[in-house]
């Protein structure tokens, strides 16, 4: 259902990627937590999931978008991960007075994983 939800340019809104005909645009954090997701990087509708969130995430001033975009890159394209990181620290100074709870959890989560290098969301059993 992902796959045929899909934005014409790349990624992913929070519905459908087309209405009445028209191409809608996709959102950032809507896209990388898809990507999160889905897990055929040969499926042509990710490759280009991934390129527009590459090219998108240079541009974006969204603390919550660029976390998620950090995370998703982290995991599906490690050499991306610095520029979306870039932003990421870039962006927060200037957010921190008006940052959400979930904002700044999801950007720590990011920023931590970015640094160790680690997948947040797989769990391991320490012995």
């Amino acid at each position: 259902m992902l796959l045929d939800r899909a934005c014409p340019t790349g990624g992913w809104n929070a519905g459908n990627g087309i209405v009445f005909s028209a191409g809608l645009s996709a959102h950032i954090d809507t896209t990388a937590i898809a990507l999160l997701a889905l897990t055929d990087d040969e499926e042509p509708v990710v490759r280009r999931a991934l390129n527009w969130l590459r090219e998108s995430s240079g541009k974006c001033s969204s603390g919550y978008s660029l976390a998620w975009s950090t995370l998703a890159l982290l995991l599906r394209d490690r050499p991306s991960t610095e520029l979306s990181m870039a932003r990421l620290c870039e962006v927060l100074p200037g957010e921190f007075t008006t940052l959400s709870t979930e904002t700044l959890s999801l950007a720590a989560v990011a920023i931590c994983a970015a640094e160790g290098g680690r997948n947040p969301f797989k769990v391991t059993q320490h012995e």
